[in-house]
């Protein structure tokens, strides 16, 4: 910006500040006003001020080039030259809203006097003007429309914008300052206004700064609307982490100091031969303190005296749960009826059978959530939907906690017996009705081990794991093979000969093994769990051998007539 330019503006700022010595007297006087609406006409041209009143607006004029509204002319100044020109888009200029809503005709006429203009212009003038006030380029032209239309109300102007400065106090001078720096600054050329508004067009801006219209000024220096709301959300925010610095430090300290006592205990009862040598002793490093937030931060402050787990009842526990797995159940069964093989073209990986691509899909997707069980920042979501808390239990956690392990071993375990028995599973009903048993036995099995819990009211207490599953696949492949022999694997043949057993035998040991440790009291291992997903197993495996059975005698009847009908004999 050129020096006579910035000149310019600086003597407006003078003129600003003499007439904010004015406007402070007007704010001074209507203190002892009402803001509402009722008190608007005394507000009016026409309608009878109060003492001060039309003094201050008097100041406000002779201060004020630009507040004096259609009895001037306006001319663009030389200092204007960088800003954006409004309307340059090829669009009307639709100033800043000023409140969510319009204007109506009452609140019109207690603005403007008993004959104001009309009240879509009214409206129009209003935001036109509040949005120069933002932007400070009041001294700027109107738009033409508006101009054109002030000449019939030659004391809209004035009327408008001394209602604005009432009603929506905003720090002007403020607003002229950033538009120096606006025009120093040769990448800020668009006005804020505009961009406000285009942001509250769109959604994603519902009001100045401070979150609502009728702001108070900030004391914050060149802050142009009223008190930030952001800078709020930032102090609580600023608050909020320097207290969980606080707490971690505590518990920094306290967990040294417990060290440093059982290592002073431990000096104190060395051997008499000699000093034993002590573990490291130190504070932890950066990546340990952000673990241990990490895990502050996913564990729940809540105690087991707190309201919101004292104050839920059997019913509140267990009848969202309850409504998510029989959508699920229900939306499985609709899949396994539904389903039919697509054509090989028409697969992803036509190189693959269909029951290695869902089974690894499956095997994958306890992976990624294994995966996730390393990465600290993940275990706030993790703690909600991937494992199931009987104190506080989430719907979501019936299905996330299908999918979940926290060690290697359980997670071999369900994978590695997926594997074994979900193959020839699946080659044998296909996928919908697999998919269908996996997901029911997994969801039936979680909800009757959060109904055991809640019921006993077992609250330190949590269950995950693709268990419940798996059992349903195992409990399904033996009951559809109960006359088929099975033996261990890796032995050698004598051997697996001598310890081989069918079907059905498994199927009932295992089912007797986990019905005995289900009625025992609780363990790590969750056998109610392990239960429902034999049973829906169990249920599954017998419905499809039923329909196929229904299925060939159909086939077989029909044969059979038309071998009748046409004469034919074998």
């Amino acid at each position: 910006m050129s020096n006579a330019g910035t000149v310019v503006l600086r003597l407006a700022r003078q003129c600003l500040q003499q007439a904010s010595t004015c406007r402070s007297f007007t704010r001074a006087h209507f203190d002892t006003l009402p803001v509402s609406i009722s008190a608007l006409p005394s507000l009016s041209r026409s309608h009878r001020t109060p003492p001060g009143v039309h003094q201050a607006s008097q100041c406000i004029h002779r201060q004020r080039a630009f507040s004096q509204g259609t009895q001037r002319g306006f001319h663009e100044t030389f200092a204007a030259y960088k800003l954006k020109s409004y309307e340059s888009d090829k669009k009307p200029e639709k100033g800043l809203r000023f409140q969510k809503g319009e204007l109506n005709s009452k609140e019109i006429v207690a603005i403007f006097g008993p004959k104001p203009p009309p009240v879509s212009f009214a409206n129009r003038l209003l935001r036109v003007l509040h949005g120069r006030r933002h932007d400070g380029t009041l001294d700027l032209p109107l738009p033409d429309d508006v101009q054109s239309e002030l000449h019939k109300y030659p004391y809209a102007f004035d009327d408008g914008l001394h209602w604005l400065r009432q009603v929506y106090p905003l720090d002007e001078d403020a607003a002229i300052l950033a538009r120096i720096e606006r025009e120093e600054h040769a990448l800020e050329r668009d006005n804020p206004a505009e961009l406000i508004q285009r942001g509250q067009d769109l959604g994603l801006y519902k009001g100045p700064q401070s979150g609502h219209y009728h702001a108070k000024l900030s004391d914050k220096e060149g802050d142009v609307f009223g008190v930030s709301e952001l800078d709020r959300i930032r102090a609580e925010n600023e608050a909020a982490a320097q207290r969980e610095e606080e707490e971690l430090q505590a518990q920094i300290d306290k967990r040294m100091a417990q060290v440093q006592t059982e290592r002073s205990q431990a000096l104190a009862e060395r051997p008499e031969q000699g000093l034993e040598k002590a573990d490291e002793f130190r504070p932890p490093n950066t990546f340990e303190k952000w673990v241990l937030k990490a895990q502050n931060r996913a564990q729940s402050k809540l105690t087991l005296d707190s309201p919101e787990i004292t104050q839920r009842n059997l019913v509140r526990r267990l009848v969202p749960s309850f409504l998510l797995v029989s959508l699920l159940c229900g939306a499985s069964y609709l899949y396994s009826q539904y389903w039919t093989r697509p054509k090989q073209s028409d697969r992803f990986f036509p190189d693959i059978s269909l029951s290695f691509a869902t089974i690894g899909t499956l095997v994958a997707l306890n992976l990624a959530v294994f995966a996730a069980w390393r990465v600290p920042p993940m275990w706030t979501s993790l703690n909600k939907y991937f494992i199931i808390t009987p104190a506080l239990p989430y719907a979501f956690s019936m299905l996330g906690s299908l999918f979940s392990h926290q060690k290697f071993t359980h997670l071999l375990a369900n994978m590695l017996t997926l594997v074994l028995f979900g193959l020839p599973l699946h080659e044998e009903v296909g996928r919908g009705t697999f998919v269908a048993i996996y997901l029911c036995s997994g969801l039936i099995g979680s909800f009757a081990s959060l109904a055991r819990h809640a019921v006993q009211r077992n609250w330190l207490t949590s269950s995950l794991g693709a268990s419940g599953c798996t059992y349903g696949v195992v409990a399904a492949n033996l009951y559809l093979h109960t006359d088929s022999t099975f033996s261990i694997m890796f032995l050698p043949p004598d051997l697996a000969e001598k310890f081989s057993f069918t079907g059905g035998t498994a199927l009932a040991a295992l089912t007797v093994y986990n019905l005995v440790r289900a009625l025992g009291p609780v363990k790590r291992i969750d056998y109610v769990d392990h239960l429902g997903g034999i049973a829906v197993g169990i249920v599954a495996a017998r419905w499809w051998k039923s329909n196929r059975e229904k299925e060939r005698s159909e086939r077989k009847r029909q044969g059979s007539w038309w071998q009748t009908l046409s004469g034919s004999t074998k």
